[in-house]
């Protein structure tokens, strides 16, 4: 399992995601899966569970959560989910 940050480009993901590990959190860069976006355009930071609340309150501070945050399940099912 692990959070999806989502993010309105890959400009703002790989800010992001270099803005997270700088902090100590691993993160990646991945194109948002296709049924959370409307045009399939957007990309996602990705955190593992344990880091997802230090992470949206680091971007939070930088200005940088722009979106909604995911739970990608094992079986790839995700959910809305509020940190």
């Amino acid at each position: 399992m692990r959070y999806l940050i989502m993010c309105r480009s890959l400009t703002y993901a790989q800010r992001a995601a270099r803005v997270l590990e700088r902090a100590g959190i691993g993160a990646g860069v991945i194109k948002a899966p296709a049924g959370l976006t409307g045009n399939g355009c957007s990309y996602c930071v990705t955190v593992s569970i344990g880091k997802g609340q230090g992470a949206v309150n680091i971007l939070r501070t930088e200005n940088l959560l722009q979106g909604k945050v995911y739970l990608q399940n094992i079986d790839n099912t995700t959910e809305e989910v509020r940190l």
